[in-house]
């Protein structure tokens, strides 16, 4: 498959957060970029990408990064790492029922705070 792509989104952006939401019928993504002080505790950030998908897209990208991240650990994690590196689904799954219940809910994941 041919993908085409303008000169400016070629080089991609460089998130280190996410803040994830869904509504009943999407999901949205943004990734951010965080700068720190000379201390490293997070001083600003800036919104480099927003993404909107459907639930469906939202369980295939699961998968595929799913099976990339098993592929990756594999060859570049220690051995003995390994094991803690892996996303187990059910795990996280149980986590988000024990939750409030919040279908509205919001996740964030990497060096930001909020």
């Amino acid at each position: 498959m041919k993908i085409h792509s303008t000169p400016d989104q070629m080089g991609g952006v460089w998130a280190n957060g996410a803040a994830v939401r869904h509504s009943p019928h999407e999901f949205t993504i943004d990734f951010m970029r965080f700068d720190y002080d000379n201390d490293g505790k997070p001083q600003a950030g800036v919104l480099v990408q927003r993404v909107n998908m459907s639930p469906l897209f939202v369980s295939q990208l699961i998968t595929a990064l799913q099976d990339n991240w098993s592929k990756y650990a594999s060859k570049a994690m220690p051995q003995e790492l390994i094991g803690d590196a892996v996303i187990d689904p059910d795990t996280i799954r149980h986590q988000h029922e024990e939750d409030d219940g919040d279908d509205a809910d919001d996740s964030d994941v990497g060096d930001g705070e909020s």
